[in-house]
């Protein structure tokens, strides 16, 4: 699914109001002031797509004329609506037809914006009265996710298999150890049995559940199934004082059970529950690294911002879908603000291709690491809004009024700002997944938290500059500044450093210091496999390199495992081949998948390197406390 047009004739501030999209992006970013009407675009697109489905089924109301271009499965199709006609693709219509429409509509909603949460719950209104009795097939055209599926979304994704890739992810983001074996589901009195008519009172296949109907009834029916008849001591079951059940359901048999249904459609069923006003708490007991026993509870709102993208676009992977993000980054702190836009790519760059997220904001940080030159920008002329396309840097500067500084430079000073608040070191990489691989280093071989930020800074140029910039030792307060650069082309602006080589060892990872200041230089450590070795090191017996003529970065200390053969080739060069990752766009997944599930032997090529730091991180913050 891809928006490629919109015209909307008025709709508050949006008259006569027309965009385009070039239909190759995932995300398409909408930023302006409070105001602007970055809001009233997307409750005009709620309110085109609720007209689009109401009249397919046979209801027809909309206050404004609009037309609306979208792609699916490479088939264009046009819907307008003008002076109460409908017409697709240019003829006039008297129904919708076969004609293609998106699965779903999404809304993640933060709850800043009334309008949108409430032509969300309008339609789940009119959802909800047809649900009782809705036969199977049917399915919630509009989903709204905001803070109140927590809950939900976690639970669903943690009753996925273990070897699901989307569980995997939850657990790592959010540092789950352990899941327990079975899920706490508290049902309530639904909204349709509001009489006297669905009370319980035999508790059997007569009126168990406030007698449902329907896909309410099926799911229901199949899910008791599933209840855990273990000998716990414990209160369960249906309690009339309070009128609710309290069930314990074994996981492994709503697996089994549900094996059917994909991920989505066992959501989009406790989603129904939930709907109809049945579903007071789902929660399975998690256990996080070191042992700590959690609840939902214990994450906060930023830590399960990107777990809500990635839950819907997981989810709904598999399904043409259109999803509106409102101001998600609305009440986030800078720091995570920044990091937003960058976990969402990572998070959902390969299920991009049916899914199509518009994100309003109007947060600069946020703007600042988007890898598009240019924005869509709102902004108010003659009491009407206006959107058209920005470079980033006037975007930024006209969103901040000049309180922030657009340059690569300026960026990372506003990041190393925030890195303070943790008072420790920064180690710059010049790969954007670098930093995933690092962190899943240190923990593979340290029980104790990392004593250093490592940060994504471009290029092996850049770090360099960065590394001998006084302003970012200033912003420092004293502490040290790594730079970690590849083994390749790189090693010529490590070599052209001015400083003090204090380790020659490749295999330690050579190290120099900057004779200014407290920066230092570090060279990829060498893995030890004789392959590999061939492309960096000249000669064996005096540690002797390639310098800039090496071939290696940091995937190519895995190179050689079971695990990770998949994703070399091996490249013809000057006197022979050479081994090469194979493809740039699959760094991101080989860091945060299949790196993660290597043994912690084959990061010990790091020690070194970290006993160094390590050293340095200590001797800092002694001289800091005057030890």
């Amino acid at each position: 699914m891809r928006l490629k047009s919109l015209y909307i004739s008025q709709y508050k501030n949006l008259r006569d109001f027309s965009l385009s999209f070039d239909g190759s992006s995932f995300i398409d970013v909408f930023v302006g002031k409070n105001g602007t009407g970055k809001s009233n675009l997307f409750e005009a697109l709620i309110e085109i797509f609720r007209h689009i489905d109401e009249y397919h089924r046979g209801k027809a109301s909309c206050d404004f004329d609009y037309k609306i271009g979208f792609e699916i499965m490479d088939k264009t199709t046009e819907i307008a609506w003008n002076s109460g006609k409908l017409i697709i693709n240019g003829k006039e219509r008297k129904t919708i037809g076969k004609t293609p429409l998106p699965d779903n509509v999404l809304i993640y909603y933060s709850g800043h914006n009334d309008t949108v949460a409430n032509l969300v719950k309008q339609y789940e209104e009119s959802f909800r009265k047809r649900i009782k009795r809705a036969d199977f097939e049917e399915a919630r055209f509009f989903i709204g996710i905001g803070p109140e599926y927590k809950e939900l979304l976690l639970a669903v994704l943690l009753m996925q298999s273990e070897t699901s890739k989307a569980r995997y992810f939850i657990c790592q983001k959010l540092g789950i150890e352990t899941v327990a074996s079975e899920a706490k589901l508290v049902l309530k009195r639904p909204a349709y049995a509001d009489d006297s008519r669905f009370d319980i009172e035999f508790n059997d296949e007569t009126d168990r559940y406030w007698k449902p109907d329907g896909i309410t009834k099926n799911f229901l029916n199949r899910l008791h199934s599933c209840i855990n008849s273990g000998s716990a001591v414990r209160s369960e079951g249906y309690f009339p004082a309070e009128d609710r059940y309290i069930l314990y359901l074994d996981i492994a048999k709503i697996r089994k059970e549900f094996a059917d249904l994909s991920a989505q459609e066992l959501f989009r069923q406790f989603d129904n529950l939930k709907t109809l006003g049945m579903l007071a708490e789902i929660a399975i007991p998690l256990q996080l690294n070191g042992g700590v026993n959690a609840t939902i509870s214990h994450f906060s709102d930023g830590q399960f911002q990107s777990v809500y993208i990635y839950s819907i676009v997981e989810l709904f992977k598999d399904r043409n879908c259109f999803t509106l993000l409102d101001e998600p980054d609305a009440f986030l702190h800078p720091e995570w603000q920044f990091d937003f836009l960058k976990q969402v790519i990572e998070i959902t760059d390969t299920n991009a291709k049916n899914n199509h997220l518009l994100m309003s904001s109007h947060s600069a940080v946020t703007l600042i690491p988007h890898d598009k030159k240019k924005i869509k920008f709102f902004d108010i002329k003659n009491n009407r809004a206006n959107c058209y396309d920005l470079p980033k840097s006037v975007a930024i500067k006209k969103l901040s009024a000049d309180l922030i500084k657009y340059s690569e430079q300026e960026q990372l000073l506003s990041i190393i700002n925030a890195i303070q608040i943790e008072n420790k070191p920064v180690l710059f990489t010049e790969g954007s997944t670098d930093p995933v691989i690092i962190k899943e280093a240190w923990y593979k071989l340290y029980d104790v938290e990392m004593p250093f930020i490592p940060f994504y800074a471009f290029s092996c140029t850049y770090i360099k500059q960065l590394l001998t910039d006084n302003r970012i030792h200033a912003e420092m307060g004293g502490l040290p500044v790594f730079a970690l650069f590849d083994f390749d082309k790189a090693y010529d602006q490590w070599n052209g450093l001015n400083g003090i080589i204090s380790e020659t060892d490749p295999f330690k990872g050579m190290i120099k210091k900057w004779a200014e200041g407290e920066s230092y230089a570090l060279m990829l450590p060498v893995t030890a496999n004789d392959e590999i070795q061939k492309q960096v090191i000249r000669n064996a017996a005096t540690g002797e390199t390639f310098g800039g003529e090496s071939c290696y970065e940091i995937e190519h200390l895995f190179y050689g495992h079971n695990a990770t053969k998949n994703y070399y080739q091996h490249e013809p060069c000057v006197g022979g081949t050479k081994i090469v990752f194979k493809s740039d766009g699959e760094k991101t997944a080989f860091a945060k998948e299949v790196v993660p599930r290597l043994d912690p032997t084959c990061f010990e090529v790091f020690r070194p390197m970290f006993e160094f730091i390590k050293s340095k991180c200590l001797s800092a913050v002694d001289a800091k406390e005057g030890i």
